[in-house]
């Protein structure tokens, strides 16, 4: 069936809806409510994403082996997620829906089946002989789960995990507490000795996890709303840009015009998932940033013949093997350890459990999570006001820092996420025998900071500190405010804010930490070719910028020689770097220390001549033909995520290469890494802009409405995203549905 500009009418499950799409190509429909309305996004998501929602089923069903394509990163996959148990959780939550969320999430199965079985399989699937199945409730849930996971909870996890393998391998505990202060200052010394005796250390991530590209890693974002009373058109304004990979095609996100009978919904949808995730109606605009709320905790372990310590007793650990099917090969048995806190990491090949130390993990969304978050989205669109909307996003388990606006004229921010009740900070694993040191359930949602019409008359989040006054303590790990304070500043200085404004806000390439840094560096750069012109850099990184590229190398030289040589070793420190986000989400606590004033971080030397002495190394002998522009260092492709690049480029499944501005600290994050051969980002992956006062929302995004290669939808937003443009996506474009 193929879906163009003039409206055709579908046949749902008895429900009438109509599609048709915009002159970009977006998705557009109509239906008498919500309930229609989830027929046709269901329709319309397996219309154009359908392999996308198959990769991510399969994926957090731990079938990509069974369906797709059994290769060791396949299997790494199904490993990890068949050890979450996912698809387990996911089917026990149904049985926890409210009526009418669950009403909603059956209607986008009919709506996706309702498409699968009237159209022909996607060329990717056919290649496979790949047949998708039915999908389910259950389907929905487990996405919602993958997706507060993965970038999400996993990215705090990811440095508490980074201490404890530092830990295991000896560094220094005094050191790391003096990174992460003060919440490394609980940390008991015995706990410190026994982390040094662990059976098993799981690596952050098993690679091919890490880069799952058929999920969105939200590694950061920005979004601001102002009040009537700072912009030229007396209606508020918001604006949401988040920051994911890029590197890959389709876009994350799937764009679409919705109409009921007497409303609108526009906005950002996520195929797997029925209704907005970011976007506004005729009344109410929403976006969020991911809140870094830490959902994960490490659970010290003294397991004996296969039970856990609780106290003077030990308790059987429950035991499951799961059977991985694999395509043309015999099927793989993993064990699955689990206990009353979580899941046991231990060698999932292994039969027997050695006596010994092992850590468990715990996260708060595991065993619940995502039917609650499915009732609020399902409730959100409905909320006329922000303070209505505050109450309803609370309830998203989720960690985020959402921003809203009301045609009332308010503006507000509400954090959510399932929070534990615990005692310590949260950074640091505990003995789990002490059951003191054991969750106390979950900080219940009214608790989490909430803020309504600011005197400032502006809002803005950008992954930064946003724990309630007062506590509880919600965020140990925040990114640095350099992003967020950028922004307030920028607003600060516009009384009469425009929708150009906040385009250029959105586009804006200075950098907050560069200029920290060069207040410091500028009077010890050495008078050398290079030195001069890291002196005169404009510290924004658009991709021309020779300076950007200087400040780069020498910024990452003081971090090799403060962290690398000083603290974890040379070889750590690259790995780190290559392989890991550790720096790209929480390079202020290394900014911190290279800023700060505490001598014992650099030696004998002081920070004055190691600083100089660093600028000599890097910036004598450079000739301007090696100092390659910004742009250039900052090449990507955005690769299919069916293929991952198998294919030559002149087919067309990929894009590229293309150039990205900024870097971790600019407005537009602009960062590629490359780590085992696989290439990942994090940048604007979509662009909103909305006015209160009409019923539009100026967007971009990166990649297409479709996910078909041969759509002539596939990449039509690419050039647009690059360039800083938008188009225009209108409310009221779609024709009257006929009676």
């Amino acid at each position: 069936m193929r879906i163009s500009g003039r409206y055709r009418s579908v046949d749902i499950n008895g429900a009438r809806v109509e599609l048709s799409r915009t002159s970009h190509g977006v998705m557009r429909l109509r239906a008498d409510d919500d309930l229609g309305l989830a027929r046709g996004l269901g329709f319309a998501h397996a219309h154009d994403r359908t392999v996308q929602m198959m990769v991510v089923r399969l994926a957090g069903q731990g079938r990509l082996c069974e369906c797709l394509i059994s290769d060791d990163d396949a299997l790494a996959i199904d490993v990890f997620t068949r050890g979450m148990g996912l698809r387990r959780e996911a089917e026990k939550e149904v049985g926890l829906l409210g009526a009418d969320a669950r009403l909603l999430a059956e209607a986008y199965a009919d709506g996706v089946n309702s498409c699968l079985e009237g159209g022909r399989r996607p060329l990717e699937l056919a290649l496979v002989r790949y047949r998708p199945e039915p999908w389910t409730v259950a389907d929905t849930l487990l996405t919602i789960k993958l997706m507060s996971y993965f970038g999400l909870a996993q990215s705090q996890q990811d440095m508490e995990k980074y201490l404890i393998q530092a830990l295991h391998a000896g560094v220094p505990a005094a050191k790391l507490k003096l990174l992460v202060a003060p919440y490394l200052d609980e940390l008991d010394d015995g706990v410190v000795e026994k982390l040094g005796e662990l059976r098993y250390v799981q690596p952050l991530l098993p690679e091919p996890v890490r880069f799952l590209t058929s999920m969105p890693t939200i590694m950061a974002s920005n979004n601001w709303a102002v009040a009537d009373s700072r912009t030229s058109s007396g209606m508020p304004i918001q604006c949401n840009d988040p920051h994911l990979e890029c590197n890959r095609l389709p876009a994350v996100w799937y764009e679409t015009v919705m109409h009921t009978s007497d409303d609108y919904r526009l906005g950002a949808t996520m195929p797997g998932i029925p209704g907005l995730v970011m976007g506004r109606t005729g009344r109410l605009s929403f976006g969020f940033t991911y809140g870094f709320m830490d959902m994960v905790d490490y659970f010290l372990e003294d397991c004996r013949e296969g039970a856990c310590r609780r106290g003077d007793d030990y308790l059987p650990l429950e035991v499951r093997t799961e059977t991985i099917r694999r395509k043309g090969e015999e099927p793989v048995r993993i064990t699955v350890r689990e206990n009353d806190l979580g899941v046991l990491e231990a060698d999932p090949f292994a039969a027997e459990l050695s006596d010994g130390f092992y850590l468990t993990r715990a996260w708060s969304a595991h065993r619940g999570g995502a039917a609650r978050s499915l009732e609020a989205l399902a409730r959100l669109p409905n909320a006329g006001t922000v303070p209505e909307a505050q109450v309803v996003v609370r309830e998203v388990t989720i960690s985020c820092n959402w921003l809203l606006a009301d045609r009332e004229g308010n503006i507000g921010y509400q954090q959510s996420g399932l929070l534990p009740d615990r005692r310590h900070s949260g950074l640091h694993p505990v003995p789990a025998w002490d059951e003191r040191w054991h969750w106390r359930g979950q900080v219940p949602s009214e608790r989490l900071h909430s803020v309504l019409n600011p005197s400032e008359g502006f809002l803005a989040t950008a992954n930064d500190d946003h724990n309630p006054p007062g506590g509880p303590l919600v965020i140990n790990l925040p990114m640095g405010a350099y992003r967020a304070d950028r922004i307030l500043g920028l607003l600060s200085d516009n009384t009469s804010c425009t929708l150009e404004d906040m385009e250029q806000i959105q586009n804006d390439l200075y950098s907050l930490q560069a200029e920290r840094f060069m207040e410091i560096l500028r009077p010890l750069l050495p008078p050398t070719f290079a030195g001069r012109m890291l002196a005169g850099w404009d510290l924004r990184y658009d991709a021309a910028s020779r300076g950007a590229t200087l400040f780069e190398t020498v910024y990452h030289a003081l971090l090799r020689e403060v962290f690398g040589r000083g603290l974890f070793g040379e070889a750590a420190w690259d790995a780190t770097i290559a392989s890991t986000a550790i720096l790209a989400d929480y390079y202020h606590l290394f900014d911190n220390v290279l800023l700060g004033d505490d001598p014992s971080w650099f030696g004998d030397e002081g920070r004055q001549l190691l600083f100089s002495r660093v600028l000599e190394e890097v910036l004598t002998h450079v000739d301007l033909g090696a100092i390659t522009p910004w742009g250039r260092r900052q090449q990507m492709v955005m690769k299919n995520i069916f293929f991952e690049g198998r294919l030559p480029l002149w087919l067309g499944f990929d894009h590229g290469p293309i150039e990205l501005q900024g870097n971790r600290a600019t407005v537009v994050q602009g960062g590629v890494f490359t780590s085992h051969d696989r290439q990942t980002t994090f940048t604007p992956s979509w662009r909103f802009i909305t006015d209160l006062g009409d019923d539009s929302a100026r967007t971009a995004l990166a990649g297409g409405p479709s996910g078909r290669r041969f759509s002539r939808w596939y990449t039509t937003d690419i050039k647009r995203w690059l360039e800083g443009r938008y188009k225009v996506l209108e409310a009221d474009a779609f024709p009257s549905l006929e009676r």
